[in-house]
């Protein structure tokens, strides 16, 4: 079957230029002679940063065309081992049914995910069941967790968001956040909110905490690249890159690119933690 009818068929839409849609980044480069074509799906989440190698990977190979697609982990696996693309994103690693003897599961970076307040807020360390009590709004006053008599201030990203499906995964294990969440379309305007409400929590990925904001430890643990990579804070996401042993070479050049300094540079720059050298 055609690539691109096969991911038409499994819900993964095609893109034309340099483009971001729900569900989709695009990145095609188009030379006067392609002599190969690289194609990759899967978790939006992993997308954002893949779609940053692209024109580096580009350089070093002039005669390759790259298409990067959304579609989620699920379906992106689903193509790959059908043969409809040739790298599959996904965010985690393969379960037990999943594995098979010709994938190979690279881990190219982790995400992780702060709980922020305002600096002022005496809150340092919470569990897991107080934040997901917070959110969906079974706790509402900071004094039911030893902070002060105020009113709790609930901050979330909107919906279409992939770090709020992560915090409704992980944070809510699949609950609803409360009615009076305040939601924001952009991770700077919740930061901001955060940092001007004294009794404000919210949640932000490693690239977007700032001085404005105090991150919480979660059960005990701080965030920093360290506890993210020995897998001790709970709040982290993995980005793989999925590929067959019996692929394509340029796929596999794709990924050592992924794991190389230039590679791994291009993440940490845009948030994620350095997993390779």
């Amino acid at each position: 079957m055609e690539r691109r009818q096969f991911l038409r068929n499994i819900g993964i839409a095609a893109g034309v230029g340099i483009t971001t849609l729900a569900g989709l980044v695009a990145y095609p480069y188009v030379v006067a002679r392609v002599k190969k074509e690289l194609m990759i799906a899967g978790s939006i989440a992993v997308s954002r940063f893949v779609a940053l190698l692209a024109a580096p990977f580009i350089e070093k190979h002039p005669h390759v065309k790259i298409a990067i697609e959304g579609g989620g982990s699920i379906a992106g696996l689903v193509a790959l081992e059908n043969g409809g693309i040739d790298l599959a994103m996904m965010s985690r690693d393969l379960n037990f049914e999943e594995f098979n003897l010709d994938l190979q599961s690279n881990l190219i970076g982790i995400e992780g995910v702060a709980i922020v307040t305002h600096p002022s807020n005496s809150i340092i360390n919470l569990s897991i069941d107080q934040l997901s009590a917070i959110f969906e709004g079974a706790i509402t006053n900071w004094n039911q967790l030893g902070g002060p008599n105020a009113k709790i201030a609930t901050y979330s990203r909107n919906e279409g968001s992939t770090t709020r499906a992560f915090a409704e995964d992980v944070i809510l294990k699949g609950a609803k956040f409360a009615r009076d969440v305040k939601v924001f379309d952009s991770a700077i305007g919740m930061s901001d909110a955060v940092a001007n409400d004294p009794h404000g929590i919210g949640y932000l990925t490693n690239k977007n905490v700032s001085d404005k904001v105090k991150t919480i430890a979660i059960d005990g643990v701080e965030i920093n690249d360290k506890t993210l990579l020995l897998k001790l804070y709970p709040l982290c996401r993995d980005m793989f890159l999925v590929n067959k042993n019996s692929g394509s070479a340029v796929a596999k050049d794709f990924v050592r690119f992924s794991l190389s300094a230039e590679g791994q540079d291009i993440f940490v720059k845009h948030g994620l933690t350095q997993v390779s050298r």
